[in-house]
């Protein structure tokens, strides 16, 4: 049963994490891009003239974020959900209920916009999680001696 609360408490404290990131105006996407675009003039990349690489790089990172976040969440719903039988469905079916209130919430935020392409990206990075998972527990298994 500890064991149970501890992978939920993660969970909770995983959302609120993903929730600051929305709530915070420090995270949209101009305050990302003008950060990437110092980096790029500070660090004097060959060739990279800010406006268009920044918004590439920027767009890049900001996608991975999405497809990270969401990816980590389903893997967490999924620990504290095993060994039910649709922990997989569990976890993935969470992570987009919790991505698709998220944009909600971005919605109602300054400086936000709320994307049906981002909750897809949510998604997709919560399937490739939950796959890499069970991936690597079929290669345990599979390596594993049988006594």
């Amino acid at each position: 049963m500890k064991s149970k609360l501890f992978w939920w408490g993660l969970v909770v404290l995983w959302c609120a994490v993903i929730y600051c990131f929305s709530e915070f105006s420090f995270f949209t996407g101009e305050n990302t891009e003008h950060i990437i675009r110092h980096m790029i003039k500070d660090l004097s990349f060959a060739g990279a003239e800010g406006n268009d690489t920044s918004f590439s790089l920027n767009f890049v990172i900001r996608k991975f974020a999405h497809l990270s976040a969401f990816g980590v969440l389903a893997v967490l719903v999924w620990k504290a959900l095993v060994p039910h039988r649709f922990a997989y469905i569990g976890g993935w079916s969470f992570a987009v209920l919790y991505a698709a209130t998220d944009e909600w919430h971005q919605s109602f935020e300054p400086g936000r916009t709320a994307l049906a392409s981002d909750v897809l990206i949510d998604a997709t990075g919560a399937a490739l999680a939950l796959w890499v998972v069970h991936l690597s527990l079929r290669i345990r298994r599979s390596v594993q001696p049988r006594h």
